[in-house]
């Protein structure tokens, strides 16, 4: 492997690693949240959904897990009070899932830890870097998207 190839493997391993644990500690930190952060990250494809709610079907497949685990999760966090289910009211067959308020509260704060998360990385580039940097890491992120099949 040439200097570049094992620069950039290097890098890209530990900078998944630290945001993971970045992550973690967020959730760490935050009183009274019991949470991981695959939970964490369900209540955030929840509160996509936003007033329509999704499907458990839908879970699974934004979160590229089966759907018997979307439905374990989803009960988890509805035990804990950060998701409800609902029978959808024109096919009482499809139950859609909402977030609580407590689930919202928790969603800001995930979505807020974000903001400020890529606000101080991006404080240190100028404008020109920026866009290079979009770049550079759209074309990563779309070269791990093909190398999995994701067409999204």
């Amino acid at each position: 492997m040439d200097q570049f190839s094992s620069s950039l493997n290097e890098i890209l391993v530990e900078m998944y690693h630290n945001i993971l644990k970045m992550e973690e500690q967020a959730l760490k930190n935050k009183e009274n949240l019991h949470l991981s952060i695959n939970e964490m990250h369900l209540i955030e494809c929840v509160g996509k959904g936003a007033e329509k709610g999704l499907t458990i079907s839908e879970i699974a497949l934004a979160l590229d897990i089966t759907r018997p685990s979307a439905t374990v999760a989803v009960n988890k966090l509805e035990k804990k009070g950060y998701l409800k289910k609902q029978s959808c009211e024109n096919d009482g067959r499809v139950v859609r899932v909402f977030l609580t308020r407590r689930g919202k509260v928790i969603d800001s704060y995930h979505r807020f830890y974000h903001t400020n998360m890529i606000k101080e990385i991006s404080g240190d580039f100028n404008e020109e870097e920026k866009t290079c940097l979009l770049r550079a890491v759209g074309k990563l992120n779309d070269y791990f998207k093909n190398s999995i099949g994701d067409n999204r």
